[in-house]
């Protein structure tokens, strides 16, 4: 779900000395308890209804709405809406290796017999997820966190609705020889419950790109949850409103047969209430 999406920078031994005595965690400490409260959420079983909504730099905008089964190491997006791709599905699996990319398909029913696209190259995997900011990519890869050094920079309270979370801010650099679109970002680590609140993207000019910002919190389990994100693409000025409509565990766990690339084309939306 949107997995975590958004997931992470070389600074002066001093700063990142500063940053240890003043929040007493490390970057890599703070960006260790983000991993494992994601998988605390994920563990199990999930079932999800999201909306995106699209506003682009011309003044048009248009909306999806998805459901999401998710259990560790597989997940299925589902399209509901508009109804002329609803039966498209968009279908991960974990990578099994270190190393690795996870697998990543999208699947047509228009396109008849065609089994799911495996999405391969950089093209498929940057392309844009549902007219979104976001690319699949985005959506349903994993972070490289060996690919970066992170720093706690400071403490910084946010905003958001009635709220006031106090935050970590980590900057986290791509380390030499390291290929990769994202050489710099910055990111809000809520310091209590340790989820992400914001973020931000810059190319190696030092430009920003995009940018990830919660507006909207919840509460799942007992613990503070996004319930409405924007993620923002600087750079052609679009962005995309994420909103989770329901969060919920299913009565039965769900079997491993539902994220089978075999078994998408006959998905039954009705099991799961989509």
């Amino acid at each position: 779900m949107l997995k975590d999406f958004m997931k992470v920078g070389v600074a002066a031994l001093t700063v990142a000395l500063l940053g240890v005595l003043a929040v007493g965690l490390t970057a890599d400490e703070i960006l260790d308890r983000m991993d494992a409260e994601a998988d605390a959420l994920a563990e199990g079983n999930m079932v999800s209804i999201i909306k995106f909504h699209n506003d682009f730099a011309d003044g048009t905008d248009n909306e999806y709405r998805f459901g999401s089964l998710s259990k560790p190491g597989f997940s299925l997006i589902y399209f509901i809406e508009p109804l002329e791709l609803r039966g498209s599905a968009f279908l991960t699996h974990d990578a099994q290796e270190e190393g690795e990319e996870n697998r990543l398909w999208m699947y047509f029913p228009f396109f008849g017999s065609q089994p799911p696209k495996q999405l391969i190259t950089e093209e498929d995997r940057s392309g844009s997820f549902a007219d979104s900011s976001l690319s699949f990519e985005d959506i349903g890869d994993q972070d490289q966190r060996e690919d970066y050094d992170a720093v706690v920079l400071h403490e910084e309270d946010l905003v958001i609705g009635d709220l006031t979370r106090t935050a970590y801010v980590i900057e986290s650099t791509a380390n030499p020889g390291v290929d990769t679109d994202t050489p710099r970002t910055v990111l809000w680590v809520d310091a209590e419950f340790f989820i992400m609140l914001k973020a931000e993207s810059y190319s190696d000019l030092g430009n920003l790109e995009s940018t990830m910002e919660v507006m909207k919190l919840g509460e799942f389990e007992g613990k503070l949850t996004t319930d409405e994100m924007v993620a923002t693409n600087v750079l052609d000025g679009s962005s995309t409103t994420i909103t989770f409509l329901d969060r919920r565990r299913p009565d039965v766990d769900i079997p491993d047969e539902v994220f089978s690339v075999d078994n998408v084309s006959s998905f039954d939306p009705a099991v799961w209430g989509f």
